[in-house]
């Protein structure tokens, strides 16, 4: 797998005069007279741990964290309260929502106040924060880029070797089933549109696409259906099985050795899904970089991730782009964050502060010589993904449309074409430019 050091070396170097400087701009109005509070709505639970850090060294500019709910629960009321004018200042975003929210006038243009911090990033990070413009939409704090894991007990046990292309995947999933009547090698999530989006940008596609203005929407292109197609094919061999993960099934499934990899962002080796849904497992798990379709493959996707952002309605977007840059860019910020959450930093200060951490014994690889080493890697071969504005739908009705084709036999791919369909409809409705 090939690894870019470039951007990593050149940014360490950046990010130490950063340090706890201003990315602001002299733009902005003159500062009120005393300290500003920003509230930040975000569901991280290492969030108050971060603020604490903070506002110890920043008595001009205090966060409040508000957790008013995680993922869509969020997203719904952050769209209502910026509507009516009452929007927090800061607002944790995941990377699939950042250009509803920015195309629903949510997230700020704060680039004036965070020229300088580029660097800090891999091209394909820095994408993310992006909409087909010059506008900076967020700062990235973490990132979650594909890669496989796999209980290395199992495999010795079944006399099984770590695949490295998708061939080789499939082969494996055939002899595991041999080996092991009754445990699969992987599960297809049904539920994840995210994750079938990611698989899709190692194959060199991507579900949306934004040129001069105009939308395209690819969800049953050549590179998802190739995809779908693969695990389809798995899937009706019987040797992968096909569900939501992170349910009690799954989970027990996992727990019990019934589930042998997991195809997954990052999160899913640095986070507690093991922990909570598998303790047993915990240390005997492994990771490996995904397996590749091609030599030249594009680069690996993402499955996850966030950023934050800067309201619109926000009086002190200055501040807060202060804040945001110490906590994405620089080693001190994402240190702290990797401190309170264990979450794996997106910027190459974070990186750099990441992999002279060792890894806590209550994560699923631990004691895995080559972590870090594999997760830098993995890292430095993320390729560009373009979001829509209308991830809700897809994610949606690709849930709806993928279930009903596992339950009635039919192929992955005609849930896709059903997918694209709606996502189109959407698009055109809601008044987008739409090739």
């Amino acid at each position: 797998m090939k690894r870019s050091a470039v951007w990593i070396t050149a940014a360490v170097v950046g990010a130490l005069a950063l340090g706890g400087c201003s990315a602001g701009s002299d733009s902005e109005a003159p500062a009120e007279s005393g300290p500003v509070t920003l509230t930040w709505w975000t569901w991280w639970a290492g969030a108050p741990g971060i603020a604490d850090a903070w506002n110890a060294e920043h008595p001009d500019i205090q966060v409040k964290v508000t957790n008013v709910g995680g993922g869509t629960d969020q997203f719904t009321k952050l769209n209502a309260a910026v509507r009516a004018g009452e929007g927090p200042d800061l607002a944790l975003a995941e990377y699939q929502w950042l250009p509803s929210y920015i195309s629903s006038g949510v997230a700020a243009d704060i680039s004036e106040y965070v020229d300088g911090i580029e660097d800090q990033y891999s091209p394909a990070v820095w994408n993310l924060v992006h909409l087909g413009d010059d506008g900076v939409y967020g700062v990235p704090l973490d990132q979650a880029p594909m890669l496989l894991m796999y209980r290395a007990d199992l495999f010795e046990q079944y006399g099984l070797s770590v695949p490295t292309t998708w061939d080789e995947f499939a082969d494996t999933a055939r002899a595991s089933k041999q080996a092991a009547p009754d445990a699969v090698l992987a599960n297809f999530p049904t539920s994840d549109a995210g994750w079938l989006a990611g698989l899709t940008a190692q194959a060199g596609g991507d579900w949306w696409s934004l040129d001069d203005g105009s939308w395209s929407v690819d969800i049953d292109g050549a590179a998802p259906t190739k995809v779908a197609d693969y695990w389809d094919g798995l899937v009706g061999e019987g040797v992968v099985s096909a569900g939501a993960s992170g349910t009690p099934e799954f989970n027990a499934q996992l727990n019990s050795g019934k589930i042998l990899t997991q195809v997954i962002g990052s999160w899913g080796a640095t986070g507690s899904s093991v922990k909570t849904g598998a303790p047993d497992t915990i240390g005997k798990w492994r990771i490996a970089p995904l397996p590749s379709w091609t030599d030249d493959d594009p680069g690996v996707g993402f499955q996850g991730g966030s950023s934050s952002l800067v309201t619109t309605t926000s009086k002190h977007p200055k501040q807060a782009a202060e804040f945001l840059a110490w906590l994405g860019s620089t080693a001190e910020g994402q240190g702290v964050m990797i401190e309170q959450g264990g979450n794996f930093p997106a910027s190459a200060p974070g990186l750099d502060v990441y992999a002279s951490i060792p890894q806590p014994a209550d994560k699923a690889a631990a004691g895995q010589e080559d972590f870090h080493d594999i997760l830098l890697d993995v890292a430095a071969d993320t390729t560009d993904v373009t979001w829509g504005p209308n991830t809700t739908v897809a994610f949606s009705a690709y849930t709806d449309q993928v279930g009903k084709a596992i339950q009635a036999g039919r192929p992955l791919a005609d849930a896709l074409a059903a997918v694209q369909q709606t996502v189109r409809a959407d698009l055109e409705k809601s008044g987008f430019d739409v090739e």
